[in-house]
């Protein structure tokens, strides 16, 4: 089962640095719920539907040469927004 990214941004840091086929594949990875790195607490987390509800979801990516790499959507519908996707490093953080 998939989720909607919803809006995709990255950190400035991330668009200098990482390309478009790797961001594409941690993309696709994340909407496949695929969390990479994060313990089994983190994972079990973000499948719960109380997760999903508070409107975050977080994956983390070990990248060859460019290190660790966060992926974060958000629902923003409360606001008057909807889902937006953050890549970035954790010092963008």
């Amino acid at each position: 089962m998939r989720h909607s990214l919803g809006k995709v941004v990255a950190t400035a840091a991330v668009a200098a640095a990482v390309s478009h086929e790797v961001i594409i594949s941690l993309l696709d990875r994340h909407a496949a719920r695929d969390w990479g790195n994060l313990d089994a607490e983190d994972k079990a987390a973000n499948n719960s539907d109380h997760s999903h509800a508070e409107g975050r979801l977080f994956s983390s990516y070990d990248t060859p040469g460019h290190g660790t790499i966060w992926v974060i959507t958000q629902d923003l519908r409360g606001e008057g927004g909807g889902p937006i996707t953050t890549l970035l490093f954790p010092e963008d953080y």
